[in-house]
């Protein structure tokens, strides 16, 4: 199993796992991930997904989310300094269910660094998603230097664009990524740097090696 293995629902097979705290309904309503993936906001908002199916039911989807709740509480006890603006956790869990077969696990990270901080403190070597580094920037924070980029959207689309024209999108939001991973924007994605791959108008995938940049809306 998975990254479910390692965060939360390894407690299917008995092992002692945490998880996360307040139930609220993230930013990610409309996410719907068949496998583990990110879903990532302009304001800096990230939704871990953890997809896994699963052959014995030890928990009840009711059970589940109590155990995940009360002990993911001790991860945003630590990682308080990473509460972003000061008025949501560094990570609410957005879903948590168990149907057909198939576990769901969704987190909501305040920040980036909420997510990071997760993963270096509860790995999976398994999972798809394998992040090194992960920023949500403003264009106008965003070092594009001499990226190469390709349009991925418009009349454009397919072609290479420079990247001191792209830099003048003051209204787009960049996504710089280290390491693999399948991830959905919450705007229409514009440009892509070499090596990451299309899965729609709002998802990608980045590449095993280097730094992928996602630019959208």
């Amino acid at each position: 199993m998975n990254r479910i293995r390692n965060t939360c629902l390894c407690a299917l097979t008995g092992l002692a796992v945490f998880c996360t705290a307040a139930c609220t309904r993230g930013p990610a309503q409309a996410f719907e991930p068949t496998e583990d993936s990110l879903y990532i906001t302009g304001s800096g908002q990230v939704t871990s997904a953890a997809i896994e199916t699963y052959e014995k039911d030890y928990y009840t989807e009711e059970g589940l989310k109590a155990f995940v709740e009360e002990n993911l509480a001790a991860f945003n006890q630590d990682a308080a300094s990473l509460a972003g603006d000061g008025e949501k956790a560094p990570a609410a869990l957005n879903a948590c269910t168990l149907a057909d077969g198939t576990a769901s696990l969704l987190i909501d990270f305040s920040s980036p660094a909420a997510y990071m901080e997760f993963m270096a403190a509860y790995p999976d070597e398994e999972s798809g998603v394998q992040v090194k580094a992960l920023s949500i920037l403003s264009m106008e924070e965003a070092e594009l230097g001499d990226v190469s980029l390709t349009a991925a959207a418009g009349k454009e689309k397919g072609t290479a664009v420079p990247a001191d024209q792209v830099k003048k999108k003051s209204k787009l939001h960049v996504a710089v990524v280290e390491g693999p991973a399948l991830l959905e924007t919450d705007g229409a994605i514009q440009y892509i740097s070499d090596g990451v791959t299309l899965t729609g108008e709002n998802g990608a995938r980045t590449p095993d090696g280097g730094v992928s940049y996602i630019i959208f809306k």
